[in-house]
């Protein structure tokens, strides 16, 4: 039992204040979205909002240590910091446009200034966002104070620390650069209207739908697990996060059908990573995805959607043959609720969906605003309209707001964090240099660029959340591709998805840790399952930078093609690794299933000669289906994923 602190503050206190810093952290990017500040009459710059949403972000971290702390001398210790931080940043962000224009002439006040700025965020680092991303940042700090020294090519100019410290915190291209600007004003009124969908029990209704849908076929609680995930991933931002949220209940579920725990957490941990990849959120990052390269953000989600089809295509054909081959029954008929009854109870929350879409595509409204109307169009029917007889009252509004700022604040400084590596890399020249590098090894070769580059993502990806992993990849080693002429977007993409895949790829598997604790298995033969589960994620992007009807660039005719026989060989290497295909299947039916379907999955556009792949993968599906229907294979004793 922790010994209880003397003179400590009271906690009561300390959590009043954190509500609310978490609540200004989010009502006011919902205001700047709203325009107010010109109703007001105020002229406030995107910088301002960015430096007062951070020194909220900061306080409230600063608040959460000195709730852990565990004696009186180190929480009053954070308690000051808080203060600090508070007043120095509200000063910053009240004078900010006189303060840029002295930050070239490095005067001392600017200075200790921006040295209390960055070493705030740098004592907020581990507790918010984790040790990887701290010694990343470390590193590339190193690297921007001693790059002057590095033998060769790597070689950076020689930066003052006074210089580095005022730049990264003060400059537009440092803390408060594009990561954190698309996080504040675009990112955090989705997370409110995440927020608002949960507590208005919409996880409830989609758990309801899946479950009405999918669970009456074999293998349905994993089916369910995957719909649920996938339609709650996608705004939820974590996969972690998603992976404790509806593992609770569909990793049981799936455990008492028949699955084995191993494999009922990888579905679980796969399915929820997933949903960062599925529009129209994408776990935040085609926010940021869509500011960095420059394009509309519809752009990106409907380049996003065909390969985030294919990786859910191909849970399901797993989890169906899986399910098959062990012949694991559907959802007990009393478990399952009425499809109509739901959509009768829950109608009103496909409202706020469709408000959200009309004015993104057919207003070609701001993200921002769009996100903000949505919200408000789903208050106003919750309040109205309940779900399994609870109903939103008025005065939950607030406590859901303060956890949307709770969700935000891990956000804010995980992107500040990443805007201090773009920041060095900006000053030192290094994402030049390393784009130069990463080419020369790999011989200008695309393939093996891409392959090195899918390495360098999984391992920068690992023990990071989704939008800091994009940040960095997109920042680091995104450039090298898009240098040897494949497309922006492709690029961008392609690092996400890998930079994704470290959280089911081992050592440090987060999501499949996560689902592995609550389906009681071995973390590591969770995370290898997952990777036989998950092994069209680490294809399909490799398909896309050489097909580029994959991403819906083409003609119709184009995509079509691409789509059906990326479909086919999903299917047939699936069946080939489960050993499944209408019947158990003998190893040399196996090997001919996923030979047929790698062929398939080669893009007709990777050479002159690549139609003909497809041709003969077909001629070997056609040839196996043959045999699986008149031909009596030789069942064998394959082991259980």
């Amino acid at each position: 039992m922790q010994k209880p602190k003397d003179n400590s503050l009271d906690p009561a206190l300390i959590k009043h204040a954190k509500r609310l810093l978490g609540g200004l952290m989010v009502l006011l990017p919902v205001a700047y979205a709203g325009n107010v500040h010109r109703l007001l009459e105020m002229s406030i710059y995107d910088v301002q909002l960015l430096v007062l949403v951070l020194i909220l972000s900061l306080s409230a971290g600063f608040l959460i240590m000195a709730e852990r702390a565990r004696n009186s001398w180190l929480e009053a210790a954070n308690l000051v910091c808080a203060a600090v931080i508070f007043c120095v940043g509200f000063y910053v962000a009240l004078f900010y446009p006189s303060i840029s224009m002295e930050a070239p002439y490095l005067p001392d006040w600017l200075i200790a200034t921006s040295a209390v700025l960055f070493i705030a965020l740098m004592l907020n680092l581990p507790a918010s966002a984790g040790i990887g991303i701290l010694s990343v940042v470390l590193i590339f700090l190193a690297y921007g104070l001693f790059g002057h020294l590095v033998p060769g090519e790597l070689q950076s100019r020689q930066t003052t620390p006074s210089e580095l410290v005022v730049y990264l915190a003060i400059d537009a291209n440092g803390m408060l650069g594009t990561a954190l600007k698309v996080a504040v004003i675009i990112v955090i009124p989705f997370l409110l209207f995440g927020q608002l969908l949960a507590r208005c029990g919409a996880a409830d209704f989609f758990n309801d739908i899946a479950l009405a849908g999918m669970g009456r076929f074999r293998g349905g609680p994993a089916k369910v697990a995957v719909t649920a995930s996938g339609l709650f991933g996608s705004i939820s931002g974590s996969a972690v996060g998603n992976v404790v949220g509806t593992g609770v209940v569909t990793i049981p579920m799936m455990k008492r059908a028949g699955f084995n725990p191993a494999y009922a957490g990888s579905v679980e941990a796969v399915a929820s990573t997933g949903g960062q990849l599925v529009p129209p959120v994408m776990g935040a990052a085609a926010f940021i995805m869509a500011d960095f390269i420059g394009v509309d953000y519809s752009t990106v989600m409907m380049a996003a959607l065909p390969s985030a089809l294919l990786y859910y295509l191909a849970i399901f054909i797993n989890v169906d043959l899986y399910a098959a081959k062990r012949n694991i029954r559907a959802v007990e008929a009393s478990q399952i609720p009425s499809c109509w009854h739901s959509l009768r109870q829950g109608w009103h929350f496909l409202i706020p969906f469709v408000v959200l879409f009309y004015t993104l595509f057919a207003l070609n409204m701001r993200p921002e605003r769009a996100a903000v109307l949505a919200a408000l169009t789903l208050l106003a029917v919750s309040l109205i309209f309940g779900y399994r007889d609870r109903r939103i009252a008025l005065g939950d509004i607030w406590s859901v707001v303060a956890s949307a700022g709770a969700a935000a604040s891990g956000l804010v400084i995980v992107c500040a964090a990443a805007g201090l590596i773009i920041g060095v890399l900006n000053l030192s020249g290094l994402a030049f240099n390393l784009t130069l590098h990463i080419i020369n090894a790999s011989g200008e070769n695309v393939f093996l660029l891409a392959l090195i580059t899918a390495l360098i993502s999984i391992v920068l990806g690992m023990g990071m959340p989704t939008v800091g992993v994009y940040i960095l990849l997109a920042t680091l080693v995104a450039p090298a591709l898009v240098e040897v002429g494949i497309p922006v977007i492709s690029a961008h993409l392609f690092v996400f998805y890998f930079g994704l895949l470290s959280m089911v790829t081992p050592p440090v598997a987060l999501a499949s840790f996560a689902a592995a604790n609550i389906a009681g298995a071995g973390a590591w033969s969770t995370s290898i399952a997952a990777m036989r589960l998950a092994w069209p994620a680490y294809v399909v992007p490799f398909l896309f930078l050489f097909a580029p009807s994959l991403i819906l660039e083409g003609s119709p005719m184009q995509v079509t093609w691409a789509l059906g026989s990326a479909i086919m060989g999903i299917y047939m290497v699936t069946a080939g690794i489960v050993g499944y295909m209408g019947r158990m299947v003998g190893a040399w039916f196996r090997f001919l299933l996923i030979i047929g379907g790698f062929l398939l999955l080669i893009p007709t556009d990777l050479f002159s000669g690549g139609f003909y792949t497809d041709i003969v993968g077909l001629a070997v599906f056609g040839f196996c289906v043959i045999c699986s229907a008149f031909i009596r294979t030789k069942t064998i004793d394959i082991p259980r994923i």
